[in-house]
């Protein structure tokens, strides 16, 4: 099924799961896992394999433009325009030319470890011809003809046939036979080189690549200007049915290498790349209902419910509102004839309404006089176009909470979920997030299909959490407006828990990546009275955030001088780029007479022989730490 239809049924039933406990042996997520199957190992990516930030018009991918010549002070930016292939990523790992590891996305931090069926790709090499150490990315996908036989077999077999070549792809990589895997032809395009022998491009790497023998696509272009860009966007939005295999857009890439380290990298994306997607399907259905979510900051969201229809493959029944201004803005009635769209190919969404088939006695929505859950009566701030549930002990709000408070990125308590989650707030064992920290391994075993081996687990993944790092505590508090890179910023620049609770908006104001809105979100978020109580909770129950050094300590050895980064390093290059310009230094991209010191990891390549050829210091990782102290080894 599609994931919006998967992810509509599981929402309804943790609801159902919260009225009714008794239903809660049923429950396919005391047995069903969102994690990384537990057929494969898990392992973590090195560098994180970030998502692209996507625009939709050629007026959107001109802006994008402007403002890298802003960053980068200069109107000759050359591109290099790529197909975005519509599979599964993948990330491919060779040691001294032997192909070793193969790890599929995943979430961008970790994935599951394919490489037994990765190995089944008939393009991708198992040795190169020089015994070089790399890693490449790519995309996973199945041609049409594969997939079309794919299915012919699968219907004389009486098996039922895969939706689109996608999800087929997605769901043969993990299968746990190989030789399955292999007969299923899977394809894969590798489009970036994140380590290894670099070349000064991103078009050369490519050429580098193919150089080697391994699949790159071959209709990749280096251009440039933005119009040059923008013509290969239209022409293959035109004539992309004709390709062998499917795409949902172009991706465009800054080509040098240079320029790239230059822009950087937001949270979640980096800033020299974009993807440019095609016009989406659409498809017309009827609205028959409106289900109303309620998020941890008690925003209600209108979702409508609709006949199913099929949508770029999927079978939808779902699909985003974003909110009542919307909801006003269509004049949507029950029973209207709507047209949907996947924004971005992913989350339906109602784009039109035809009110000329209106039934004349059609209901208007309304935006909700009550809370769903708590009967609370709603509200809508001036100048905001969300109505929200104001009552912060709402048990959806505090449901979200604890689920946002436990979250990898937050607090990490990877042992509790959704399902339990539901459980121990319908059995009343918690009320908000500061009583996970009071729960017993004898309470949590007597909870539906938990024992005493898994409340053990829970207690200890629990355990494991009272010592996060600073940032990722206040990242899991819910701080409106701060997210998990203003939250490691906040940390870093004001070090402690106590200093951040205590600074006034003009101080967290002077921090660059802070700004006046933010700083007041801050400020009001510490001074309510509910917040202080669950912080106070926190701290009493033995939360210990790990104080952060505020960022700005310069170090004598660094501070001034020139850095260049280059090789495999046991860290992303971003992380020792961030430390390195905090302790004073500037981090380039080319080695030059006037580079004082070349961090060198592994597979160095030509940056360190034309650094000894200029005399220019060397340094490793370790050296680095000792100078740093502590700091370099969170």
């Amino acid at each position: 099924m599609s994931d919006e239809v998967y992810d509509g049924w599981a929402r309804e039933w943790l609801e159902l799961e919260a009225r009714a406990p008794e239903l809660q042996p049923l429950s396919p997520f005391q047995w069903v896992s969102s994690q990384p199957s537990e057929s494969f190992p898990t392992r973590i990516h090195r560098i994180p394999m970030l998502s692209l930030s996507n625009v939709y018009s050629l007026e959107e991918l001109r802006e994008w433009d402007a403002g890298l010549q802003k960053l980068l002070g200069t109107s000759q930016i050359d591109y290099t325009c790529e197909l975005k292939i519509d599979g599964l990523a993948v990330s491919v790992i060779y040691e001294e030319g032997q192909l070793r590891v193969g790890v599929t996305r995943g979430d961008g931090t970790q994935g599951d470890e394919v490489t037994a069926n990765l190995k089944t790709v008939r393009s991708l090499p198992h040795t190169l011809p020089e015994a070089i150490s790399l890693e490449v990315r790519g995309e996973v996908y199945l041609a049409r003809q594969d997939f079309d036989e794919l299915n012919r077999r699968r219907a004389a077999s009486g098996e039922p046939a895969f939706k689109n070549p996608r999800n087929a792809a997605a769901g043969s990589l993990r299968l746990l036979d190989s030789r399955e895997v292999h007969r299923r032809r899977l394809s894969l395009f590798l489009y970036n080189q994140v380590d290894g022998p670099l070349e000064s491009t991103h078009s050369a790497s490519l050429k580098r690549l193919e150089d080697w023998g391994l699949p790159t696509n071959p209709e990749a272009r280096r251009v440039s200007s933005i119009e040059d860009v923008a013509a290969f966007c239209a022409h293959w939005e035109a004539h992309h049915s004709e390709l062998p295999y499917d795409i949902d857009g172009v991706v465009i890439k800054v080509d040098s290498l240079r320029m790239q380290e230059q822009v950087g990298f937001t949270a979640k994306s980096p800033r020299w790349a974009v993807a440019f997607k095609f016009t989406a399907e659409q498809a017309v259905t009827v609205l028959r209902a409106v289900e109303l979510g309620v998020g941890r900051t008690g925003v209600l969201t209108p979702v409508a419910i609709l006949d199913p229809v099929e949508l770029n493959g999927t079978l939808v029944s779902r699909a985003t509102l974003h909110n009542f201004d919307q909801v006003s803005r269509f004049d949507l009635h029950l029973g209207d004839t709507v047209t949907l769209e996947k924004g971005g190919e992913i989350i339906p969404k109602v784009v039109a309404v035809d009110a000329a088939q209106r039934a004349p006695e059609a209901l208007a929505l309304q935006p909700p006089a009550f809370c769903p859950v708590c009967d609370t009566r709603t509200v809508q701030e001036v100048g905001e176009v969300d109505w929200r549930c104001p009552n912060v002990q709402c048990p959806e709000q505090q449901q979200e909470r604890v689920l946002h408070f436990v979250s990898r990125k937050a607090m990490d308590i990877d042992a509790v979920g959704p399902a339990l989650v539901a459980q121990l707030f319908a059995h009343r064992l918690i009320a908000n997030a500061a009583d996970l920290y009071r729960l017993e391994v004898e309470a949590l075993a007597q909870l539906e299909r938990m024992g005493t081996k898994s409340a053990k687990n829970v207690m200890e993944s629990i355990e494991r959490s009272r010592t996060r790092p600073l940032g990722a505590f206040l990242h899991a508090l819910g701080i409106p407006h701060v997210g998990e890179k203003t939250a490691r910023v906040l940390a870093r620049r004001m070090g402690s828990l106590e200093a951040i609770r205590e600074a006034s908006s003009e101080e967290l104001a002077e921090i660059g990546e802070i700004g006046g809105v933010i700083a007041e979100s801050i400020v009001r978020f510490f001074q309510d009275p509910e917040q202080q109580r669950l912080i106070e909770q926190l701290l009493a129950h033995g939360v210990t955030p790990v104080q952060q050094e505020v960022a700005g300590q310069k170090i004598a050895e660094l501070e001034g001088k020139t850095v260049v980064i280059t090789g495999t390093l046991s860290e992303p290059r971003d992380v020792w780029k961030q430390r390195l310009e905090e302790a004073g230094a500037s981090v380039t991209g080319s080695v030059s007479r006037k580079t004082d010191f070349l961090l060198a990891g592994n597979n160095a390549g030509s940056k360190l022989e034309k650094a000894r050829k200029l005399g220019v210091s060397l340094l490793d990782e370790a050296t680095l730490r000792q100078w740093m102290g502590a700091e370099a080894q969170e």
